[in-house]
Formats: structure tokens, C-alpha cells, sequence
């Protein structure tokens, strides 16, 4: 998709036994120590500080043997990698932040997963530290990010790029698209995403439509605790969990549901927002910030208050009742994103940015 075929090389945690590869003038570098995401909980801090290490001496063998112009990276360890690698090589780094998490939300994401305190504290201390890392430019993913980042007091200049995808990957499978008597959510199962509010407002979904379901895609640490909780409802016949699941069979899930739900608390984007418009789906998401820039209220979407139960059910009820209102939302979410959230803006964007710093660097 860019347009100049640059050469890539991407270092990245070694998860379970995964090998280096290369895809397309593309190599991935898998880094020491290996890493497990069976509880979907970070890596610790010895796995990152760990990584670090081994990150900054692959990352320098490369610098020096393949002349690299410019670094990219995402938040937190890789951060920390790219930034040192930047002062030691003198070239630039652009530094991508999804979304800002407050100190709260490390308090609470400590609690949900039976951690102390100390670990909401060092979880928060190592994001500030990760966030005042000077980088020549910061990719933030929505305005509401930008805003977060702007209050944090960050050093660097805040460019927003928004995310993309490749329409292509989703229509060349051929999913039937459907409106069926259910509607899905998919993500991880992390308590920010607020599934409980959701699973809690199927119960009166039930009392109007008998037949209807929710359907949960995706694993992590809540799964349990959310699990339990639909059976104390006594909602087992109507909301499954399917855990992970491959790209194709998410897709046909998500291609003959009636609408995709992301009742998120958290979030910088949402990408699967583009997934679901994608297949021509209309979304209900919670009134966060960021979704603002996505959805469009009554057009292709409704953004509904986070913990307001009955709105939640309302509107899942409307949409269920009224599959041909579902479909023209859906297919309006979907010209919109084929104007606006296209891999091909994001590819042209993130390259202007390349070039302007690469100028920049070689002018002083």
C-alpha cells in the first residue's frame, strides 16, 4: 500500500515458539524473553526491562547494517527502545499512542486482575515515564487521544493520523452479510470494555425478543467472572462466548449479526468499529471521546451512555426489530469509511510524516 515499497524490519516479543519471518519485503525479529498470553496479562517487569536490552542490541545491529531512516513504535517497552535507539543512531523516531491510561484506570485494572496496589502504581509511574520519552513525533490515533496527550504535558508535537483498513481483506472473502436475530460484540475481555453493563441488559432484550442473542468474541481475564455472570442471570441459552477464533469465522459471525456492539470505557479508536461498517453493520458504543470521530449518532450508529441499562436494551431491541433500518445504518457506516478510513489515507499520511522528519534530520 505505500506507494515507494520500503523495506521494513519489525522487532517484536517472542510469544511461545513463534520464528522470525519475512512477508513481503518485510522481516519480523522475534525478541527475547519468550512471553505467554494465556491470561492475556502484560509481560513483567523483568520480561520488559529483559526485552529492552535485547530490543536495543537487535535494533542497533540493524540500524548500523541496513542504514534505517527512520524509526516507528507503538507504546510502553517498544517506547523506551525506540527513543534510545533514535539518541543513539541520530536518526528519527515516531512513537504511536492509542489511548492514555489514566491513573484510575491502572487502580482498577489492578483490582480486576488480583493484583496489589503496588502494581496499579508501577503500571502508572511506567506509562508517565513512556510518555515524556522524547521522540522526534507522536502518532496519535484519534483527537481525543491528542487531548489526553495534551494534558499529560507531552514534549513532542502530536500528529493525528486516523486508523485504516484494507476493504479488500474483507470483501474478497465473499461473507454472505445477513441480519440475524443477534448481535455480537468482539475484543478482548478486559473489565474497561464494560461487558457487564451489556450481558446485564440482555436480560429485558429477553422479555421482548425470546429468541434473540449475543454472541462474545474473543478471550482475556474477565471471561470467567463474565462467564459467571450470565449463568447467575440465567442467560446460557442466549449469550455465547466463543473465545478465539480465526479471521474468516469472525468475519461470517460478524457478516449475519444485526449490529456490533463496544460498550468500552477506554479506548483510542476502536477498530473493530471499521470492521463492522466493513460488513455493512451498525454499532453501539458507549459515549466515549473518541467514538465521536467514528460514529455518527442515528446515521450509521448510537452512542449510548455507558452504564445506562435500559438504553442499552432499547437499542438493541430497536435494531433487532428493524433489520432493514439495520442494514441502511450499516451500509452508510460503510461509504463513510471507505471515504475516510482507508489503509491507502493512512499509508499517504504516515509517509508524509516519514519524509518531513527524515528532512528535518538531514537538514540539521
Amino acid at each position: 500500500m505505500l506507494r515507494l515499497e520500503h523495506n521494513v524490519d519489525v522487532l517484536c516479543q517472542l510469544i511461545s515458539n513463534k520464528a522470525d519471518n519475512e512477508l513481503d519485503r518485510m522481516i519480523v525479529h522475534r525478541i527475547k524473553p519468550r512471553v505467554e498470553y494465556k491470561s492475556t496479562l502484560p509481560p513483567s517487569m523483568a520480561q520488559n526491562i529483559l526485552f529492552i536490552i535485547n530490543a536495543i542490541r537487535k535494533g542497533s545491529e540493524i540500524i548500523k547494517h541496513k542504514r534505517i531512516d527512520i524509526i516507528h513504535t507503538n507504546s510502553f517497552s517498544p517506547l523506551i527502545v525506540g527513543s534510545i535507539l533514535s539518541k543513539i543512531h541520530k536518526i528519527p523516531v515516531v512513537a504511536t499512542i492509542h489511548d492514555v491510561y489514566k491513573d484510575i484506570n491502572w487502580k482498577k485494572w489492578a483490582q480486576e486482575n488480583n493484583l496489589s496496589i503496588i502494581s496499579s502504581i508501577v503500571g502508572s509511574l511506567f506509562e508517565k515515564i513512556c510518555l515524556k520519552m522524547p521522540t522526534s513525533s507522536i502518532h496519535a490515533v484519534s483527537n481525543a487521544t491528542k487531548q489526553d496527550l495534551m494534558d499529560f504535558k507531552v514534549k513532542s508535537v502530536v500528529k493525528v493520523i486516523y486508523n485504516g483498513i484494507d476493504f479488500e481483506r474483507y470483501d474478497r472473502l465473499d461473507v454472505k452479510k445477513d441480519y440475524k436475530n443477534y448481535v455480537i460484540y468482539i475484543g478482548r475481555l478486559v473489565f474497561y470494555k464494560n461487558l457487564d453493563i451489556v450481558i446485564t441488559s440482555f436480560g429485558e432484550v429477553l422479555k421482548k425478543l425470546l429468541d434473540a442473542k449475543f454472541i462474545i468474541v474473543g478471550t482475556g481475564p474477565m471471561r470467567q467472572k463474565w462467564e459467571k455472570l450470565v449463568s447467575e442471570l440465567g442467560l446460557d441459552q442466549n449469550i455465547k462466548f466463543t473465545g478465539h477464533i480465526s479471521h474468516e469465522k469472525k468475519l461470517e459471525l460478524l457478516g449475519q449479526s444485526s449490529a456490533l456492539l463496544l460498550p468500552s470505557l477506554v479506548e483510542g479508536f476502536g477498530l473493530v468499529l471499521l470492521e463492522a461498517f466493513a460488513m455493512c453493520k451498525p454499532v453501539l458504543v458507549a459515549n466515549v471521546r473518541s467514538y465521536k470521530e467514528i460514529v455518527e449518532e442515528g446515521t450509521d450508529g448510537f452512542m449510548l451512555p455507558a452504564y445506562d441499562i435500559d438504553a442499552w436494551s432499547e437499542k438493541i431491541i430497536f435494531l433487532l426489530r428493524n433489520k432493514t433500518i439495520s442494514q441502511k445504518m450499516g451500509c452508510q457506516g460503510r461509504l463513510k469509511a471507505e471515504n475516510k478510513f482507508t489503509m491507502h489515507n493512512v499509508a499517504d499520511q504516515t509517509e508524509s510524516l516519514y519524509f518531513e522528519l527524515c528532512s528535518k534530520s538531514k537538514s540539521t
